[in-house]
């Protein structure tokens, strides 16, 4: 149809949201923030006692025995130091003249808090999927890990303590991801008929996912009740639970379940890889920085793939207005730690390509 005639007596506009056409989701932020957020209450270091050495002392006896008398040292401390990852809000005091004007369509401020906020967030997936280089949070990569990143976690020497603070880590047998392969990592993670020391969360890519998906249709097939249709983990729901979507009004991340335990797949996990955590080990430990409020990282003006990320361990600072330019800057920020207090109950398998 030709409009050409309607221009000048038609206003045009727009919808009163921006579409989020480039981020995809960020599970693992959902998950390690939303709720399950520890405060940082142990000056510079969050600290975790570990036991790294068996006491051998126990003796056969009748009567009054020769029971051993020598204290014994069992214990070493993990040690995690506070990190930060933050971003500037930055308000130009001209433009947002202009926006308060009736041509208003979407709020300028929200716009910009928005932006910032899906960045930010995205860019803590990638620190909490990471190695925690330098300054940056540590992520699974480095508590996972066999040595084959990193020589120490937590302050503690993988040479020295390496059975104890290493994480299960399974390459693959011909890049090939299996229910017996899945089963085998998960027992590597587990102890035998313990809840709170069994995998209770598999985190993977969307390629690997849908392996999964096959495997668990094929066995549907052979009558094998493996899964239940349309099932969804909730940064809220509990540790090892998916719900039906019902439940959670559609919300939420999709998942299957393997052994009674939700497969959720995350944008952000690294391609080939598939995470067997125990989230009851897994603790974002937040830091409250001074001068600065908590902030809800909730979508404003934006629809997208991060509404479904309720994260709550964000801070912002106040308003601040540069020396030398006409408008304010405020800091969102996220500052403490993604720790696991016991690595050798979380693993990963790699290299994964087929099924």
């Amino acid at each position: 149809m030709d409009y050409s005639r309607l221009i000048t007596t038609t206003s045009q506009r727009v919808a009163s949201f921006v579409v989020d056409a480039i981020h995809g989701s960020s599970v693992l932020v959902g998950r390690a923030t939303g709720g399950n957020v520890t405060p940082w209450e142990m000056g510079i270091y969050e600290k975790q006692p570990v036991q790294v050495t068996e006491v051998t002392t126990a003796v056969d006896f009748q009567g009054i025995g020769n029971f051993n008398t020598a204290d014994n040292s069992t214990d070493v401390n993990f040690q995690w130091e506070a990190k930060g990852l933050g971003d500037s809000v930055i308000i130009g005091y001209a433009e947002l003249g202009l926006n308060q004007t009736k041509a208003q369509v979407i709020n300028l401020v929200k716009r910009k808090f928005d932006v910032i906020r899906n960045s930010l967030i995205v860019a803590a997936g990638n620190r909490f999927y990471g190695l925690g280089t330098g300054a940056a949070i540590e992520g699974l990569q480095l508590s996972t890990d066999n040595s084959t990143y990193s020589s120490s976690y937590g302050g503690l020497s993988r040479a020295t303590y390496g059975t104890y603070i290493n994480g299960q880590v399974t390459a693959a047998a011909s890049g090939i991801v299996s229910f017996n392969t899945i089963a085998a990592q998960i027992d590597l993670c587990s102890a035998a008929a313990s809840t709170m020391e069994s995998t209770n969360l598999l985190l993977t890519t969307k390629t690997i996912w849908a392996f999964v998906e096959r495997l668990v249709e094929t066995k549907s097939r052979g009558n094998y009740d493996t899964s239940r249709g349309n099932l969804r983990v909730t940064p809220y729901s509990p540790m090892g639970v998916a719900l039906d979507a019902a439940q959670v009004g559609m919300a939420g991340y999709e998942s299957i379940y393997f052994r009674g335990i939700p497969t959720v797949k995350d944008d952000q996990t690294p391609t080939g890889l598939l995470y067997t955590l125990n989230e009851n080990h897994l603790d974002f430990v937040s830091s409250q920085i001074a001068y600065c409020d908590s902030v809800s990282m909730a979508e404003e003006v934006t629809k997208g793939a991060l509404e479904d990320v309720k994260t709550t361990a964000w801070q912002v600072s106040k308003e601040a207005k540069p020396v030398n330019g006409l408008g304010d800057v405020r800091q969102m920020a996220i500052y403490g730690n993604f720790v696991n207090r016991n690595p050798r109950r979380s693993g990963v398998i790699t290299g994964i390509t087929g099924v």
